[in-house]
């Protein structure tokens, strides 16, 4: 599941119910399929199912709480989805452009705030990237970092492989 995508969705539901804490699979079905004619209910229905998997949304009884806070999603007026999308993994796009959603998605910081706190920590030192600073600024930050930890490693293996040969 894209999980940017996913975000959105929610914060879109959130927004459309102002004030509740929670939602119901009718506020989902009613938000998206109805109101902004985003996705079918059928595939509202296993994006939901999708998104509690994937830690997005937590169910508590017969409702849904978003994992995270929305306040920080911004989605366009012109943003649509479509169903493949929706269930493509995120990870074709650069590790960098995930790593500052998921720090905005978390509404702990801006975009512009991580990226300026990333330099900071980058400043005083000669040998970790940026990818690797924004991973401490995440980390500080109380943000969850697993699902990055194994592509910031691969990566730097593979460029230590390619300076030995």
């Amino acid at each position: 599941m894209n999980k940017d995508f996913a975000r959105k969705l929610v914060a879109i539901v959130s927004n459309s119910k102002k004030g509740a804490a929670a939602y119901t699979q009718q506020d989902f079905i009613t938000a998206l399929s109805f109101k902004k004619n985003l996705i079918d209910p059928e595939t509202v229905k296993e994006f939901m199912e999708a998104a509690v998997k994937e830690g997005i949304l937590v169910k508590k009884d017969n409702a849904f709480v978003p994992n995270f806070s929305t306040s920080g999603i911004i989605v366009p007026l012109d943003f649509s989805v479509t169903r493949d999308q929706l269930f493509q993994e995120s990870g074709d796009r650069p590790l960098v452009d995930r790593l500052l959603e998921a720090i905005s998605a978390s509404g702990k910081l801006t975009k512009k705030e991580a990226i300026t706190r990333a330099r900071e920590v980058l400043q005083p030192m000669k040998y970790i990237s940026f990818e690797t600073a924004l991973l401490s600024v995440m980390s500080d930050e109380g943000i969850d970092i697993r699902e990055y930890l194994n592509e910031i490693g691969t990566r730097w293996s593979d460029r230590n492989l390619e300076k030995k040969s």
